[in-house]
């Protein structure tokens, strides 16, 4: 809190929350400096998911909004065997520059969320840190 960083979670655990909501949860993309999205399947209906997921990277690929970081989780299915499950996921891991991390365990899961986060709170406490003490410097001359 001294740093005046704050990681706050918005999640959606159902499709209806997404369909229902869709212009207010593209904002909160849209707002958001870091996005982390949990699959294992598809991507929901009328691929809604797969649009807030493209939103997300468009956003980060924009050096004038905030995305920082895109994150997703991909749930371990070792004896999957539909073809499309199977493309989906291919499709997940084969996006250029987005970080994909596999888990066979809620536990795991969450470790490594743990980890995910607290390197983003401390990027963001050296931000702000750097941002403070550039408002206090003395101008040059």
């Amino acid at each position: 809190m001294p740093a005046k960083v704050l990681l706050v979670e918005v999640g959606l655990r159902d499709n209806e929350q997404i369909s229902g909501h869709r212009s207010i949860v593209s904002d909160n993309v849209r707002w958001s400096t870091y996005f982390i999205q949990l699959f294992e399947d598809d991507w929901g209906p009328r691929d809604l998911f797969r649009k807030l997921f493209l939103l997300a990277v468009e956003c980060r690929d924009d050096p004038a909004m905030p995305m920082r970081d895109v994150v997703v989780c991909l749930k371990d299915a070792p004896r999957e065997t539909n073809p499309e499950i199977l493309a989906f996921r291919k499709e997940l891991e084969e996006i250029p520059n987005i970080r994909v991390f596999r888990y066979g365990s809620i536990d795991l899961l969450k470790e490594h969320l743990r980890s995910i986060c607290e390197g983003w709170a401390r990027d963001a406490i050296e931000l702000a840190k750097t941002a403070a003490d550039k408002s206090v410097s003395p101008a040059p001359g």
